[in-house]
């Protein structure tokens, strides 16, 4: 089964960059300063480094099948009942991240907006949009991230307004208990940074694949730099204890923005839902995408759209069923989601990568002009 539509290597990094930001910037900021304080910042740059080291790894494996995805390729790896096992494992991680999003839509609808609404109407909601976009298709999914894309910098412009309330003294004293609370502080951002190696499903659609590496770097950069935006201001404004006490500290900077001079620039927290929303049915939609295109070739379907409303019904029942309420899904966050990232970013495709450079298995090669070279291995 194949994918219709082609994109560029820019759409693609945008898409990376879509997969993490919208949940990225609402639940890591209060999971990482509970860990490592004031010093929150510096883990932002340690997961910055785990975020480059995976991209490359994923990169280097995606460009030794660039006619495949690594559903595809993985039974040439491992044989059939290891491919098949991780082409499985990587399909139930894109669905377990999609209803996962949704879950987080929901809750945040239904804590700072609609608290007499049922939380399953958010989730409803987002679950249909995200399988229309999804029947769609990647090149009309990544052509909506696109347009989302114009409007991120009002994001950074929304918070300059706050720098002049950032008081330096809140970063201090400069790690305090020593190294061990950075490195903790660390594993959240670096499991949401591990999900940008999404790219192992999206070369196979590029049209300019020598540019990805470059690109999917990039990507890692501009999450990071916005991440650490967001922390430094938290940080700055409100103090690491107070950040630390809060669900969603990002939707409780944005609504501190004010301008005595300028009234109308009140309650700017509505322009930033604004585009968090639509961030977060871009990140359910890539998830979506992601899943459907590996469930269909792992089941060596010619078309996975049939299947994409009876399996966005399931996510929606796993994303009401799996938690209990909010503060399950913030130990969830914390515990258990980062670590699954990064055991099926980091530790399996690095585990495939090793088997593909030891075996000398590759696909067709492409040149720096795009031209495909011959298959250097043809053997099932």
């Amino acid at each position: 089964m194949r994918e219709e539509g082609r994109i560029s290597a820019f759409a693609a990094m945008v898409y990376q960059v879509a997969i993490v930001l919208a949940t990225a910037v609402f639940f890591v900021p209060s999971i990482m300063v509970t860990k490592a304080r004031q010093d929150v910042w510096l883990s932002g740059f340690l997961a910055c480094l785990f975020g480059f080291l995976v991209v490359f790894i994923a990169t280097r494996l995606a460009l030794r099948f660039p006619e495949e995805t690594v559903v595809e390729y993985a039974p040439r790896l491992l044989g059939k009942f290891g491919g098949k096992l991780v082409g499985f494992i990587y399909t139930f991680y894109f669905f377990y991240g999609g209803y996962y999003v949704m879950r987080q839509f929901g809750e945040l609808m239904a804590t700072a907006y609609y608290p007499h609404t049922p939380i399953i109407v958010f989730i409803v909601v987002l679950g249909l949009l995200a399988c229309y976009v999804t029947y769609l298709g990647l090149e009309v999914l990544c052509r909506v991230i696109l347009v989302w894309g114009v409007f991120a910098p009002v994001f950074l412009l929304l918070l300059l307004l706050l720098v002049k309330d950032i008081q330096v003294t809140r970063f201090l004293p400069l790690m305090e208990f020593g190294i061990g609370p950075v490195i903790c502080g660390t594993i959240a951002p670096a499991g949401w940074l591990a999900q940008m190696a999404v790219v192992f499903m999206l070369v196979p659609f590029i049209s300019d694949r020598w540019r990805v590496l470059r690109t999917s770097l990039t990507a890692v950069l501009s999450v990071f730099f916005l991440g650490e935006v967001v922390l430094v201001t938290a940080i700055g404004v409100m103090g690491a204890e107070t950040v630390s006490r809060l669900l969603f500290p990002a939707f409780t900077l944005f609504r501190r923005v004010h301008v005595a001079s300028l009234p109308v620039l009140d309650r700017l927290d509505a322009i930033f839902m604004m585009l968090w929303m639509g961030g977060m049915l871009l990140n359910l939609s890539t998830f979506f995408h992601a899943g459907m295109l590996g469930l269909g070739q792992w089941l060596g379907l010619k078309s996975y759209r049939p299947l994409i409303f009876p399996v966005g019904a399931l996510l929606t029942a796993l994303a009401i069923g799996s938690w209990d309420s909010v503060t399950e899904l913030v130990v969830f966050s914390t515990q258990t989601f980062p670590l699954t990232a990064i055991f099926v970013n980091f530790v399996v495709t690095g585990f495939l990568l090793l088997v593909a450079l030891g075996r000398g298995k590759r696909g067709e090669l492409v040149t720096g002009g795009g031209q495909r070279a011959p298959a250097a291995d043809k053997k099932a």
